[in-house]
């Protein structure tokens, strides 16, 4: 297998994990789907039956270059499946759960998954404008200053996506406190705790930080000006490409109005 990396461990003992088992960096739409091939297909191709030790999922996540989120998105639905069994204390670890994979439910449950993210995004569509606009209505100016103060978090640290992720996630939720909307707030904040994690869990490069900084500049200086028509652009780009990212199409979303029609008309 080019490319592939095998795990130097004792092999072919239940309650270790093989040497055999192999898994190649993941550089695909959905990781999630493509983890939980790998490991099929790795339980398939080395025989192994219920009671073997897989690699635990820090492993996993370096060998196939994905997050350990993306990882642990795959193992529940794995278990979910009765795939694999997780089991917690010192000798808990991943283990194979059956001698036989049920392939009709894995894919009833991956495709359960693939349209919660679905409408993760399209629920995001609908209520993220409304946020953001309310919030170039209402932010103050310290509020503001708070928000911008995230972007310069990313900068400082481009090169780890775990501080990314988490300036990206007070980005948004301090952009949700401004618009001054509580039911608003515990809204969006579920829907970014979901999908913000699932983004930054597709393959990462500094150049993505540096896109991300880029388009929160530019929604944070439409946001500054109360420039709502501006805003809709910024939103319409960061919307498509977080969708193109997931696999995922949406095809509604909301603008920003003004008595008279349409911002700018």
């Amino acid at each position: 297998m080019t490319g592939a990396v095998a795990m130097a461990e004792p092999a072919n003992e239940r309650g270790t994990w093989s040497s055999h088992v192999t898994f190649d960096e993941i550089k695909a739409h959905r990781t999630f789907e493509s983890v939980i091939e790998q490991i099929t297909d790795q339980i398939d191709a080395n025989g192994l039956g219920a009671g073997s030790r897989l690699p635990h999922e820090s492993v996993m996540a370096e060998k196939m270059s994905v997050s350990r989120p993306t990882v642990r998105q795959a193992l529940k639905i794995l278990q979910a499946s009765g795939v694999l069994e997780i089991r917690a204390g010192k000798s808990g670890g991943v283990f194979v759960a059956s001698d036989m994979i049920p392939v009709n439910l894995l894919a009833q449950n991956i495709a359960h998954e693939v349209d919660h993210v679905s409408e993760l995004v399209a629920t995001r569509r609908l209520v993220e404008p409304i946020v953001v606009h309310l919030a170039a209505e209402n932010a103050s100016a310290d509020e503001l200053d708070r928000i911008e103060a995230t972007i310069g978090m990313m900068g400082r640290h481009a090169d780890n996506p775990v501080m990314v992720e988490r300036a990206d996630g007070m980005f948004h939720r301090r952009i949700a406190h401004a618009a001054g909307n509580k039911i608003l707030l515990r809204t969006i904040s579920n829907i970014y705790k979901q999908l913000i994690p699932m983004r930054h869990s597709l393959s990462y490069e500094v150049g993505d930080a540096e896109r991300m900084i880029a388009v929160h500049g530019r929604q944070m200086d439409a946001l500054r000006a109360r420039d709502h028509v501006r805003l809709d652009e910024v939103l319409g780009d960061s919307f498509v490409t977080m969708e193109e990212e997931l696999g995922v199409q949406v095809h509604h979303s909301l603008r920003w109005v003004t008595e008279r029609g349409p911002t700018g008309s």
